[in-house]
């Protein structure tokens, strides 16, 4: 008779992990997951296949009781014992042997690492750490050429992943963008900023630049966009006219669902097929409310950043004039005589002291300026590519919804002529709803993959709000200081009005004496 062991005194560390595979899916757990999750020096390939074979016996992992065997198991090998489930007699209603395995968040982040590769088509096994680190994209305003009469602007992209630096123009961009939203409707292409043709400033130029470098950030951290040769081809070709050689080697590409093998299905299998996107299309829609949600919401947030932003900036400059302002105070030479003052001769006095605050002045309007410009930093570089990459998955899911209803008209029309003739059907009609269905359901796996892409994404939130957070901790500790710093020379302005009026009453005194 099977040891039952998911009754009785189960360690805490049996549950803890069981719950962290069931998590991301229990029927997962696979021998090709099982043992390079759990490899190590002592817990060999050979000893974790004995393990398997000894206690699962199938495919994959079925029950809480089985894995619990393989805990133990484990934790008997690493004390030198054989493998054999035998042993496990010996712990009913006894605390079973604890194994020695790293901590739960290394063994988590291993399992997502694995199972990557084999569940990409559902699952998105990656986390924003991991997006962050399929590449950094830098992209600079290339220095102007001389002796070049018809002005363009040029971009310098470097690529972290491809160590690799190239000079392209917008129209690259452009070239990049088009070939991309053939190949893949159903991913999020995020927009490309406007082109503008007159009027281009140094700040046009700028907020064109940072969203060139969103643009490719989002791209090379799309775990699917990221691995296509066009991609590749964006940022290592070295030669002129890159668009024009772009679109000339991947004229021909197919787009993603095209590429894939033809599959045949029973009418079973659609059946079922059909249930499966019933349930994904209302997922769907859940998900799209949601991130519409968030997508208003922190749009919201960020024009309250920019307002207090610009605030802030024209706070310093109101700082810097107020240091002006005292610099020529202090440096008046105009002489005033008793005629003017009377017994109030303080000013003097007063003008003397002033000439250190203009130093305070401009220490508050830097700190002040210095906190806006990595504000406006985090803002551009960091909640803009996120509110970006809503807007990218705002305008899949319209693209996505037009399909639907493309579906629906076919639907509509090959029930029309069922009704029209009983006895024959129009087989084109046939083919053409069942292409669009396998399309649509090409689509619907790809929305979601591109929406656990969102939420994968949205831990940059944290990372955003934590750097404002630092920044203001910062800038506030440094203000402290200063207007502390400002605070004592005033006292030690007025102390010196007091010192001379108390000896200018002493000296009257006297003489009255």
């Amino acid at each position: 008779m099977p040891v039952d062991l998911s009754a009785g005194s189960i360690p805490s560390i049996y549950r803890n992990l069981f719950e962290l595979i069931n998590l991301h899916g229990i029927d997962k757990l696979t021998l090709a997951v099982f043992v390079p999750l759990f490899e190590s020096n002592v817990l060999t390939k050979t000893i974790l296949n004995q393990i398997w074979n000894s206690v699962i016996k199938t495919n994959a992992l079925s029950s809480r009781n089985d894995f619990y065997k393989c805990l133990a198991l484990m934790a008997l090998a690493q004390q030198g014992k054989i493998v054999d489930e035998k042993l496990l007699d010996n712990y009913v209603n006894r605390e079973l042997p604890i194994p020695t395995l790293d901590n739960l968040t290394e063994l988590e982040d291993r399992l997502i690492r694995i199972l990557r590769s084999d569940q990409g088509k559902t699952t998105f096994c990656f986390r924003y750490g991991d997006l962050c680190s399929l590449d950094t994209i830098q992209v600079e305003v290339a220095p102007d050429k001389k002796g070049v009469i018809i002005r363009h602007f040029e971009y310098e992209v470097t690529s972290m992943h491809y160590n690799n630096k190239v000079s392209r123009r917008y129209n690259d961009f452009i070239a990049l963008h088009e070939l991309l939203s053939l190949k893949y409707p159903f991913r999020i292409v995020p927009q490309l900023p406007p082109k503008k043709a007159v009027n281009v400033d140094k700040e046009f130029i700028e907020e064109r630049r940072r969203s060139l470098k969103r643009y490719l950030q989002i791209l090379c951290r799309h775990p699917v966009l990221c691995e296509t040769e066009i991609i590749k081809f964006f940022l290592t070709f070295q030669g002129t006219s890159c668009g024009d050689n772009m679109k000339a080697t991947f004229k021909n590409s197919l787009d993603e669902f095209s590429c894939e093998p033809p599959t045949s299905s029973s009418s079973i299998d659609r059946i079922e097929r059909h249930e499966e996107d019933s349930t994904g299309i209302r997922m769907f829609h859940i998900s799209e409310t949601h991130i519409s949600f968030l997508h208003q919401q922190f749009s919201q947030i960020r024009t309250y950043l920019k307002n207090i932003n610009e605030r802030n900036f024209k706070t310093a400059d109101e700082y810097w004039a107020i240091e002006k302002s005292l610099q020529l105070i202090s440096t008046d030479p105009t002489r005033i005589e008793r005629w003017a003052t009377g017994p109030n001769d303080y000013w003097p006095t007063i003008q003397t002291g002033l000439t250190e605050l203009p130093i305070e002045m401009n220490a508050v309007a830097e700190r002040i300026n210095e906190e806006c410009k990595r504000e406006d930093e985090v803002i551009n570089d960091h909640l803009d590519m996120l509110i970006e990459l809503f807007q990218g998955y705002k305008d899949l899911c319209k693209r996505f919804e037009e399909s639907l209803q493309v579906e629906q008209r076919a639907i509509q029309k090959a029930t029309h002529q069922n009704r029209r003739s009983l006895t024959t059907s129009d087989s084109s009609t046939k083919n053409d709803l069942s292409s669009i269905e396998k399309r649509n359901n090409h689509a619907l796996k790809c929305i979601q993959i591109e929406t656990q892409l969102i939420y994968a994404n949205l831990e940059a939130f944290v990372y955003i709000l934590s750097s404002l957070g630092n920044i203001q901790y910062k800038v506030s500790s440094d203000l402290l200081d200063i207007w502390k710093s400002f605070s004592n020379k005033i006292s030690e302005l007025g102390q010196t009005y007091i010192n001379k009026t108390s000896l200018q009453k002493a000296n009257t005194s006297g003489v009255k004496k």
